[in-house]
């Protein structure tokens, strides 16, 4: 049976208009089984606040409705979730509407949409990126469940070192990992680990751990750093030994 539900949204019209910062207000219809994602679609249909003005239709990203790429995650009630995994009534507060706001730790597109080049540049700054991925039967069957991330941005968002400092953040040491067990990124293992013991690196993560609690695709981040931990402090050993 549907009910009504509530919905607040921060909204902005780009990121060079902050004046047009604001909220807006909406009661949709809603299914017991319908995800954030679904009212989204909704108001893209019929884009009216709840006193009934039309306005123009809240801009989001979503690429696949199916929980496999990540593009849809959002703030809900200052939250970071994966708007298409998140059934709304699920996340509906005891009192007030539910509250949708863009991630924080990206620049603003516009509305819920952000820039989460970052993450990719993330990888780069620590020497993770090999360019096309491996083929999936290369790759270890030991490491294939650290060999999922999304891109979604979750684990950025919520790592508390990732604001205000240069930390990479968990994707990128995960990916880091990764890129040392292929056989096509083992040949600069050592100047990735060298990239990871700079700034911004694995010195960088306060073991918050909270990387694994948002991460929608429950990859062992914490794992991965772990283990980068280990390998760049045998790196640093050897470089002393050599001296």
């Amino acid at each position: 049976m549907s009910e009504q539900i509530a919905l607040r949204v921060l909204r902005q019209d780009s990121a060079a208009a902050p004046d047009t910062r604001r909220f807006e207000d909406f009661v949709l219809s809603v299914e017991p089984g319908d995800s954030i994602a679904t009212l989204l679609h909704s108001l893209l249909e019929s884009p009216r606040t709840a006193d009934g003005r039309r306005v123009a239709p809240v801009a989001f990203e979503s690429a696949c409705r199916a929980a496999g790429c990540g593009a849809c995650a959002v703030l809900v009630n200052g939250h970071v979730r994966v708007a298409c995994r998140t059934r709304a009534l699920s996340v509906r507060p005891k009192r007030g509407p539910i509250v949708l706001a863009p991630l924080s730790k990206f620049p603003l597109v516009r509305d819920l949409i952000v820039d989460r080049s970052a993450l990719r540049d993330a990888r780069q700054k620590v020497d993770a990126w090999l360019g096309e991925p491996p083929a999936a039967q290369h790759v270890p069957a030991a490491l294939a469940e650290l060999d999922r991330c999304v891109e979604c941005g979750a684990c950025f968002e919520a790592c508390p070192e990732t604001a205000g400092s240069r930390f990479v953040g968990a994707a990128a040491l995960n990916e880091a990992r990764l890129a040392n067990a292929f056989a096509a990124g083992a040949s600069q293992k050592a100047a990735r680990l060298d990239a990871l013991m700079g700034a911004g690196g694995i010195a960088g993560c306060g073991k918050a751990e909270v990387c694994v609690e948002v991460c929608p695709e429950r990859i062992p981040l914490f794992d991965s750093i772990l283990e980068l931990g280990h390998e760049t402090s045998r790196r640093w050993l050897a470089t002393l030994l050599r001296r």
